[in-house]
């Protein structure tokens, strides 16, 4: 049996044989023994600008020597790792205890990602949206995103690292997981998943990353009535684990700059199974030719808008403060100190969402 190799530090990681990225290239290994296979098979973690996954299964079909004949011990013990992945039956899934996750739902003054989020938008709406989407803090002020499906069950927490000021992930943080590494049979559910029961009959609204799915939650009022979902990476979208959503209801697809090919391939498999999807190209139309080389998300589209609609506040509120300070004979620092105090900041916020729906 072969599986890619767990993450155990920067030399579990190596150079990848097609774009030549180090520490990017995760290698398969033999269960049993331990014993890596060739230098060229396993997967680049670069799935935007790169993309490379050669599979066990791939090596051992282009290796003529241990498949002479289908009569060969030969090809007896190459294709011998392959007939459990082959197997119908579904594997028993693992679950993780409930305090794991609640002991995380705090310290938040802590958690890089959520301060980010609390400077951009509107408080309430941020504190509500860490809520529903169960956003923990890691001990070193990491994300923590926490997989619970329809029935309230915990699969995993996947764990990033953000930065504070820009939002952006910390790309020298390996993102690491909640479930134990050892005697754990993981099987990902969508993140944001617990909350279709929660919210029966409702659109589902699909992104790539935990980050988009949050960020749009935010913008209720561009984006009403929709659950959104995250599936944690480009190539964890399929039509297969579409087809385990409710089959009630109607899906939208949102796929980054560089998806919008693949991901509206897998929505024509799925519409002929008879599920009433679409694939929005928000990002297709608005994005820009570096944006889409970068693989532009819809939470780097949402945020870019946000931040220039804020601008548009920026001279109104200078104003308003001008007043403050003349008609009031406060100092600036006191006229600050108001404006924060009445809220008036965060209301003009909360208006110019509804500017970017028009966007």
């Amino acid at each position: 049996m072969f599986t890619l190799e767990r993450y155990s530090g920067k030399e579990s990681r190596h150079t990848c044989p097609a774009c030549r990225a180090k520490r990017r290239f995760t290698r398969y290994v033999n269960t049993e023994t331990g014993e890596y296979l060739a230098e060229d098979v396993g997967r680049c973690d670069r799935e935007s600008k790169c993309g490379y996954h050669r599979t066990p299964k791939e090596h051992f079909a282009g290796n003529r020597t241990l498949k002479p004949s289908y009569r060969s011990k030969a090809y007896g013990e190459a294709k011998r790792p392959f007939d459990a992945l082959n197997t119908k039956q579904t594997p028993r899934i693992s679950y993780l205890e409930q305090h794991l996750l609640t002991e995380t739902l705090a310290d938040y003054e802590r958690n890089d990602f959520v301060q980010f989020l609390l400077d951009l938008f509107d408080p309430e709406a941020v504190q509500q949206t860490v809520r529903e989407y169960l956003i923990g803090t890691g001990k070193g002020g990491e994300a923590i995103f926490w997989q619970v499906d329809r029935t309230k069950r915990i699969r995993t927490g996947k764990v990033i690292r953000y930065d504070r000021k820009t939002g952006k992930r910390d790309k020298d943080f390996h993102p690491s997981w909640m479930h134990p590494k050892e005697g754990f049979t993981l099987r990902q559910c969508f993140y944001g998943e617990h909350l279709l029961a929660e919210r029966p009959g409702l659109p589902i609204a699909i992104v790539e990353s935990e980050k988009s799915a949050i960020v749009a939650s935010v913008f209720k009022s561009v984006f009403p009535d929709l659950v959104w979902l995250a599936t944690g990476g480009k190539s964890n979208l399929n039509a297969d684990r579409l087809k385990d959503l409710p089959k009630d209801r109607k899906i939208i697809l949102y796929p980054d700059a560089d998806g919008f090919e693949r991901w509206n391939g897998i929505a024509f498999e799925t519409r002929r199974a008879g599920r009433d999807i679409t694939v929005s190209d928000l990002i297709e139309r608005n994005a820009s030719d570096a944006e889409r080389q970068d693989g532009c998300d819809l939470a780097d589209y949402l945020i870019r808008e946000q931040r220039a609609a804020l601008q548009d506040f920026e001279e109104l509120i200078q104003e308003r403060q001008a007043i403050m300070i003349f008609d009031g004979n406060l100092t600036e620092e006191e006229a600050q100190a108001e404006i924060i105090a009445s809220g008036f900041y965060h209301k003009a916020i909360k208006q110019n969402l509804r500017l970017i729906a028009r966007s």
